[in-house]
């Protein structure tokens, strides 16, 4: 009787640590679809990061060639040359934004090319 009892001990262990190990297959498969879907949306979040930075970047360029204290710079002593520059940087923002959207990198659901 106790090697009955102690066999049917045996294979109820085995059935509870084969049951343990296909939970703990399933956890570690839980963990690594949020991992990769937590680093889609930081891959996303980067993107857009990154389209902003490129918009601005010759902004800024622009800005500080003009604010630089030179006496040569062409547009300086004009009284359209605010608006010539403000035009010019208008321009490249409003280029590179329908550049991005073309390539679709503002486009929140789908990735880009």
């Amino acid at each position: 009787v106790l090697r009955v009892r102690s066999r049917d001990v045996h294979e109820h262990i085995a059935r509870v640590l084969a049951h343990v190990r296909r939970l703990e297959s399933s956890a570690e498969s839980a963990v690594q679809i949020h991992f990769s879907a937590q680093g889609s949306r930081t891959n996303d979040i980067m993107r857009t990061l990154t389209v902003l930075t490129a918009i601005f970047l010759p902004l800024n360029l622009i800005t500080g060639i003009f604010g630089m204290n030179f006496d040569g710079l062409p547009l300086i002593h004009n009284q359209l040359g605010f608006w010539v520059a403000l035009g010019l940087m208008l321009l490249v923002a409003v280029g590179l934004v329908w550049w991005f959207r073309r390539r679709r990198y503002l486009d929140a659901n789908e990735p880009g090319n």
